[in-house]
């Protein structure tokens, strides 16, 4: 009965938030309304921009939570009955994906960081309306990402917080969704290259991500990053910009940017669309007067806003952002210390238990290298290489034809040069996968392979069959691998899916929003120096250290 309920409640979000997409994507008046997978997209964007709005005012409460996905459910009926944006090949692919990504969503274990900062920061959106300095206590508050406001609307009456830790589990279905669209429904519609670029990364996302509890906030934004990059190649294949055909790619990067902010940086290649607009001027007005960029200037604002209103700054910890001189704000000081410790943490100076002797001139001068090859590109970075490998020679051997072997990167080299450049600047700045390596890392390897590969000769028939055959062993390789992950779990945790299909609830949090609690009645006079208290401010709970 337990696992019937989760299901249920895990298929009518769906279908709540591809409703969302549905009304937003009028709303905006795109013309090109095809495929459910980008309309989820849209309704991740629509939901989560709804809910910044709400926050605050309100709590998002397990009843205003009701509301929200009631009107999601009657918006998807509404338009499935007017038959607008659907097509039964789609609904059908929806609910294979859907019956697949319940392998993905059966988890005894979330992410590390669940315990730690997701759930204590969704539960306090749950309970509380707009609370200022909270970064003041736990370090996980002051780097908020969109994904905990998005997964907050999950707190519901009957399932609870049983399936608040699946938001990542959406943006994997939409990514399918999406790239599957094109392999399978429209593959009339594209190039070989983009096909075969499309089927490498439902590959990679399936067969290297396809553990929920190592998403987290980073791996669900890498997986827009793929699709940003194909949308922007199909883009400048076609070399025809204009502002309906270039919304999906803003929807991308904005979620993305939202997700884990070092994703900003991805708005240089729009400089390529103004480069091959016709009338620069023209574009770059009708871009700033459209909805679609009025709606993502906003949401971008919210987001900035509550890293603002929880540290000070707004983007931590980057610390030419923030402005010291606040009652709540991040003691400079300590930003910096925070900025230091994720170099030092992503070029392997730092783990649980270490730290080099000399920080400061460790991450300074590449003086780091050397440890970082022996520590981590020796190790996870050199063993997702020889993965990606692999799965380029698997893939070459279904593909194998020995006509046409030439290898040319025509239009693609602005595209290819940029990812060069963002892999060079991932590497001195923060070099980890999971800080936007994996994406960049199979794309190198990914571009030149698809051009390759589509430089040869095939008859349509037998290039969809081979791309068929590609899906299926993969689809079999992420079943296999999460029944594995589930078998391990029922011993390790004595999970029992259908007992109780959810996570384990010992990853609960609670102290953090107890301890909120007790400090809004600690005034500076009764809680002594080194306590956070508050103060209110226009009816407002402002926190920070008593100094």
């Amino acid at each position: 009965m337990k696992l019937l309920t989760f299901i249920i409640f895990y298929i009518l979000i769906i279908f709540s938030v591809i409703g969302y997409g549905f009304i937003f994507r009028k709303i905006i008046g795109q013309k090109n309304t095809s495929n459910i997978g980008y309309s989820g997209l849209y309704g991740i964007f629509f939901i989560t921009f709804l809910v910044y709005l709400q926050n605050y005012f309100l709590p998002i409460s397990n009843l205003t939570n009701l509301l929200i996905h009631t009107i999601g459910i009657i918006l998807f009926y509404y338009f499935y009955k007017k038959n607008y944006f659907f097509r039964s090949n789609e609904l059908i692919l929806l609910f294979i994906i859907l019956f697949l990504t319940l392998f993905f969503i059966l988890s005894a274990k979330p992410h590390d960081d669940f315990e730690y900062y997701h759930f204590p920061y969704i539960n306090l959106l749950n309970n509380e309306s707009l609370l200022i300095g909270i970064g003041n206590f736990n370090h996980g508050f002051r780097t908020p990402s969109s994904i905990f406001y998005f997964s907050s609307t999950f707190y519901l009456p009957i399932i609870k917080y049983e399936i608040i830790h699946i938001g990542s589990a959406f943006f994997l279905i939409f990514a399918n969704l999406i790239l599957l669209e094109k392999l399978i429904i429209n593959k009339k519609n594209f190039s070989k290259f983009i096909l075969i670029l499309n089927l490498l990364t439902f590959s990679i996302i399936n067969i290297f991500f396809y553990r929920m509890g190592e998403h987290g906030t980073d791996k669900s934004a890498q997986i827009l990053m793929f699709l940003f990059i194909i949308e922007f190649l199909i883009i400048l294949n076609h070399k025809k910009i204009n502002l309906d055909n270039i919304s999906n790619s803003v929807i991308l990067i904005v979620l993305a940017a939202s997700l884990k902010a070092i994703y900003l940086i991805y708005l240089i290649f729009f400089i390529i669309f103004i480069y091959y607009s016709s009338n620069k001027i023209n574009f770059i007005l009708k871009i700033v007067k459209s909805k679609i960029f009025v709606f993502t200037s906003v949401f971008v604002l919210f987001v900035l806003s509550i890293y603002f209103i929880n540290t000070g700054c707004l983007i931590y910890p980057l610390s030419f952002t923030c402005n010291d001189n606040l009652v709540w704000s991040i003691p400079i000081v300590e930003v910096k210390q925070m900025n230091q410790w994720y170099q030092l943490w992503s070029k392997a100076g730092a783990s649980p238990g270490f730290s080099v002797t000399n920080p400061e001139i460790y991450i300074n001068n590449f003086y780091w290298v050397s440890h970082w090859l022996n520590h981590y590109f020796f190790n996870k970075v050199s063993d997702y290489i020889y993965g990606l490998l692999f799965l380029l020679f698997i893939v070459f051997v279904v593909f194998y034809k020995s006509s046409n072997n030439k290898l040319f990167l025509p239009k693609y080299w602005p595209v290819y040069s940029i990812i060069i450049i963002l892999l060079l600047e991932w590497f001195a700045n923060h070099p980890a996968l999971r800080y936007g390596g994996y994406h960049l890392f199979a794309l190198i390897f990914f571009i030149p392979f698809s051009i390759y590969l589509s430089n040869k000769t095939f008859e349509n028939k037998k290039l969809y069959s081979k791309i068929f055959l590609v899906i299926i062993l993969t689809s079999a390789v992420f079943v296999a691998r999460n029944v594995h992950r589930i078998s391990k779990e029922y011993k390790q945790y004595n999970y029992n899916i259908f007992v109780y299909p959810s996570y384990d609830k010992r990853f609960e949090n609670y102290s953090i929003y107890s301890r909120i609690n007790d400090a809004k009645n600690c005034s500076m006079n009764a809680c002594g120096k080194g306590s956070v208290v508050s103060k209110k401010f226009i009816g407002k709970n402002v926190f920070f250290i008593n100094k």
